[in-house]
């Protein structure tokens, strides 16, 4: 039996514009804290005794280019005037386990995209309990939503459930 936490996952956000989608990404990447890292999506699986935190992601020095385990929400977009949205709900049980529920979604008001965001994230998570047999507690269901308005340009929205990073060569200690 797992004793203490054994990892603590930041939930991060960042929106971003740019001439093209790609850099509109990059740029949301920026904004979230995670953009000079080799991205590794992971599922959606939480391990016991992790301790979820919300907060923009803080690279550690001389971490350019290592890997970095995710899990992540993420729209671009080039409609003006559209709503874009991402989000991440997740589920904790008593030992820390837990899941994630990621989910993206575009509209014509902000409203809308937060309440079918919000929507399915319920669902989402619901869905994943049922499955591993494990009864639900609304108020213990936790999300972040992140939403911007595409304007003349390329925009990307994300959340992120940051895990860890690491390096390619194991420096030696």
């Amino acid at each position: 039996m797992r004793v203490g936490i054994t990892m603590t996952i930041y939930i991060t956000t960042g929106k971003g514009h740019g001439k093209t989608l790609i850099s509109a990404f990059d740029a949301a990447l920026k904004n979230a804290g995670v953009y000079n890292y080799n991205l590794i999506q992971l599922s959606s699986i939480i391990p016991p005794s992790s301790l979820i935190k919300i907060g923009k992601y803080k690279a550690e020095p001389l971490s350019y280019g290592d890997r970095l385990f995710i899990v992540k929400a993420e729209y671009r977009s080039r409609e003006s005037g559209k709503y874009i949205g991402a989000a991440i709900g997740w589920y904790q049980f008593s030992d820390g386990r837990g899941v994630f529920a990621e989910h993206e979604e575009i509209g014509e008001t902000k409203e809308a995209v937060r309440s079918n965001l919000k929507k399915e994230i319920y669902n989402s998570l619901t869905d994943l309990c049922k499955l591993r047999k494990h009864p639900v507690i609304v108020r213990r269901m936790k999300s972040k939503v992140n939403i911007i308005q595409v304007s003349n340009q390329a925009a990307c929205v994300n959340v992120i459930a940051v895990f860890k990073s690491e390096p390619w060569i194991q420096i030696a200690q």
